[in-house]
């Protein structure tokens, strides 16, 4: 019993952290050079990193030469890397009669979903790869009764990733009355956000863990009311995946409601760096309309 205290104490005294990049911004498309700089400058300082996490909408973007040199660096250097991609089905997708676009710079689902097999190539292993349908929305075009929602594409996203090897998802839903500033931008392009009632959630989810169970994968919620808490940055989980099974601090900030994330550090900036997809659902930036998004 001593000896396995001992080996305890020792693993507590390891301080590796986790790098998040980034929740605020997609910087394997819009800040390579600067994520590459972020990470290397941390271990030339002799920052003991146990993982970086890779956020993007631009899974090609993580197959560049930079990104490609910088997570086998990482791999070589005994740093795990996890990736974060989100798939919508709504990148490059007009809707309504007037063509708004959700996610104006996105890109198309097809394009996304065909490089999804090399980035399981690249990180090596297809649990260190967490596909987002993130977020499931419904939304009514103002003064009308045209509606629209993404949960159309939910099966054919799955189906796709499954093939290459992806077990693992993630769901949220886009609901009114969480961020004034998300409710206003809708309003000013026409459009009003529905919200999914917690049954409506539950039977969505549960609709989709059906979907997702047939290849063998499991769909985790992200900090959604009326659903069970989960951890998109989840140390148990990168500890067990890490090569050496090495060990890290799996505190949790709980910085969110339901969510249960392992503290991680987060280089994306404050203010976050301006991320030019420009989603009309983003929360991070308050000035996203679709006529001053760049390409």
């Amino acid at each position: 019993m001593e000896q396995i205290s001992l080996f305890e104490d020792e693993k507590k005294k390891n301080k590796a952290v986790i790098l998040s990049a980034s929740r605020m911004t997609d910087m394997p498309k819009y800040y390579p050079d600067v994520l590459m700089k972020e990470v290397m400058t941390r271990i030339e300082k002799g920052m003991d990193i146990h993982t970086v996490v890779f956020w993007t909408k631009h899974p090609d973007a993580m197959l560049t030469r930079t990104m490609i040199e910088l997570v086998n660096n990482l791999f070589s250097l005994g740093i795990q890397c996890y990736i974060h991609c989100t798939i919508t089905g709504m990148g490059g997708r007009s809707i309504g009669k007037d063509n708004l676009y959700i996610e104006p710079n996105a890109p198309k689902t097809r394009d996304a979903l065909s490089s999804l097999p090399k980035i399981v190539d690249l990180f090596r292993d297809p649990l260190r790869v967490r596909l987002r349908i993130d977020p499931l929305v419904k939304i009514k075009k103002n003064d009308t009764d045209e509606t629209f929602s993404n949960f159309d594409c939910v099966k054919s996203i799955i189906e796709s990733s499954a093939k290459a090897g992806i077990k693992s998802y993630s769901i949220s839903f886009l609901q009114r009355n969480i961020h004034k500033k998300v409710d206003n931008r809708f309003k000013k392009i026409g459009w009003s956000i529905e919200n999914f009632t917690i049954k409506q959630k539950q039977n969505f989810q549960e609709r989709i863990k059906s979907m997702v169970e047939e290849y063998g994968g499991r769909v985790y919620s992200c900090s959604v009311s009326g659903l069970e808490e989960s951890r998109c940055i989840d140390g148990y989980l990168l500890e067990e995946l890490h090569t050496e099974n090495k060990y890290i601090i799996k505190d949790e900030p709980r910085k969110r409601k339901l969510c249960g994330c392992t503290h991680s550090i987060d280089i994306g900036g404050w203010p976050p760096k301006r991320c030019f997809t420009g989603c009309q659902y983003c929360y991070a930036n308050s000035s996203y309309y679709e006529e001053d998004v760049e390409s």
